[in-house]
């Protein structure tokens, strides 16, 4: 994980109806817990341009430009991106 004092930042692209969004979010947030990362939820449906790129595909994790994951959380992936970026 980051050494600096800052919070790691992951995007969650979802809607606020989605279950699978919810399911993730709630998921992120056990898993996650005590870790310095903050999660910025990105509604879709306030956001034409991402709403272009992912549709229904939906819940997306990422960080920047990279996908961690897709539709669920996958475990194994958070883990070795958390590990890529020490």
């Amino acid at each position: 994980m980051q050494a600096d004092a800052r919070p790691l930042r992951l995007q969650l692209y979802g809607r606020s109806y989605c279950h699978l969004c919810t399911d993730m979010a709630e998921a992120l947030e056990r898993r996650l817990f005590g870790l310095p990362v903050q999660i910025d939820w990105v509604d879709l449906d306030e956001h034409e341009e991402w709403e272009v790129q992912y549709g229904e595909h939906i819940p997306v994790l990422c960080h920047g430009a990279r996908e961690i994951c897709r539709h669920r959380l996958d475990p194994a992936a958070l883990d070795a991106f958390l590990a890529s970026i020490g």
